[in-house]
């Protein structure tokens, strides 16, 4: 079997990439090929090059300055505004002879960082994605068909984010970003072989949904914002390596989590609070669901169902997996960091301390939630769970209030259901 490793594009958020390469290495994934576009292209060359904790010191490293020289830094906060270099086009347009990038540091640091005669040796198949123009033609540049000595020169011209760095000409052509054709080129890596692709994703989305279902196909993507595209600052670049380390695990089984990250669970171990939890959940939801219908005439969506279904990439989740969205609501409402490794009992144990040295209330009205909403979710949260520690249930009148804090209500009846 053939495995590739594809790396998108996205600037400093390429810092998940070697953060996901990092676990492939301690789980001893084996790569044949390694393609990327943009920054995943200098990834690519990193991975290629086979030294991880030299690629985890670049990236830890890494600032706006060795990347580009400019006039005005602040000019470049955009990076922090925009989701893409689709979305930030028209405005680079517009300031291109304003907003003047001398990527001179990052000639150097490509040409310092890419050692081609060690990657050329280690025999990997290798492709960076390019994009030519005026032709508008997007370009695969292959290792194998590159000039010795030209490796460099491909790497940043699948970087050049043009307007706002220049083309880069090459044998009299010229060549800007490869995003701008195919952010995430898997097609290469099919093209030359590969049976199995692992794609690390630097957004949300997927890139090439039409593969999102294919079992030959391995995503490991961010559930969470990794900053602008030249967002540099070290506390970022360092959380973004994290994130694609513990993305990689859960991928690879682990790690158990969606939005969160925990230890291994025992499945069997959780499935009677999943189910009790789940039976909570349909219970109030029907409850909502009929009155909301009664009041407007139009049927609405299950509340606490939609939140607990929330950032998965299914909707038949499996019991172990309806556990744990329970206890990521949780985390969510409590605002616990998302880039740490939790062991899920002992934050069962710190979530139901906070909510023991809460009161229970006396009642539980429109103008008790009220109050409670003040003083934020935690509060509403350990309202919520306190009164279910005595009652057991919530007031059939509060159906419609509490559908609309269906994160509150839903990690408050996760509480009651691990009791």
């Amino acid at each position: 079997m053939k495995r590739a490793l594809v790396l998108c594009g996205g600037g400093s958020r390429g810092a998940y990439e070697i953060g996901a390469w990092q676990a492939l290495r301690e789980l001893g994934v084996r790569l044949d090929g390694v393609y990327g576009t943009s920054i995943g292209a200098l990834n690519a060359a990193l991975v290629a090059r086979g030294d991880v904790e030299s690629a985890r010191e670049l990236w830890l490293n890494l600032t706006l300055s060795r990347i580009v020289t400019v006039e005005d830094p602040e000019d470049f906060a955009v990076g922090r505004m925009v989701a893409n270099k689709r979305d930030v086009l028209p405005f680079l347009v517009e300031n291109a002879k304003r907003l003047r990038m001398d990527i001179t540091p990052l000639e150097a640091l490509v040409r310092a960082e890419c050692d081609e005669a060690k990657i050329r040796a280690g025999g990997m198949d290798f492709g960076v994605m390019t994009f030519r123009v005026p032709q508008l033609q997007g370009l695969p540049a292959r290792l194998r068909d590159m000039e010795p000595g030209a490796l460099p020169d491909w790497i940043i011209a699948s970087a050049s984010c043009f307007p706002i760095f220049p083309a880069k000409h090459i044998g009299g052509q010229r060549y800007i970003d490869g995003g701008y054709c195919d952010n995430l080129p898997i097609d290469m890596a099919l093209a030359d072989g590969a049976d199995e692709v692992v794609a690390v994703e630097l957004h949300p989305y997927d890139t090439h949904p039409e593969y999102a279902r294919m079992p030959w196909l391995k995503r490991i993507r961010p559930r969470h914002s990794l900053g602008g595209f030249l967002d540099f600052n070290p506390k970022l670049l360092r959380r973004s390596l994290w994130l694609g380390y513990q993305d990689a695990m859960k991928v690879y089984g682990r790690f158990d989590g969606f939005l969160y990250t925990f230890r291994q669970l025992d499945a069997l171990a959780v499935t009677p609070a999943a189910r009790r939890f789940s039976r909570r959940l349909t219970d109030f939801d029907a409850e909502a669901m009929r009155r909301d219908t009664l009041r407007t005439g139009q049927p609405s969506n299950a509340p606490l169902l939609s939140a607990l279904e929330a950032e998965t990439d299914f909707k038949d989740l499996d019991w172990k997996g309806v556990w744990l969205r329970g206890l990521e609501l949780c985390a969510q409402v409590m605002g616990f960091r998302e880039d740490a490794i939790y062991d899920a009992q002992r934050l069962i144990a710190q979530l139901r301390a906070f909510c023991d040295a809460r009161p229970v209330p006396e009642k539980l009205d429109e103008a008790a939630l009220h109050e409670a909403w003040k003083q934020g979710p935690r509060q509403t949260f350990a309202i919520l769970t306190r009164w279910l520690d005595h009652h057991d249930a919530f007031p059939p009148e509060l159906a419609r209030r509490l559908a609309e804090l269906p994160r509150e209500t839903a990690a408050a009846m996760f509480m009651r259901a691990v009791q």
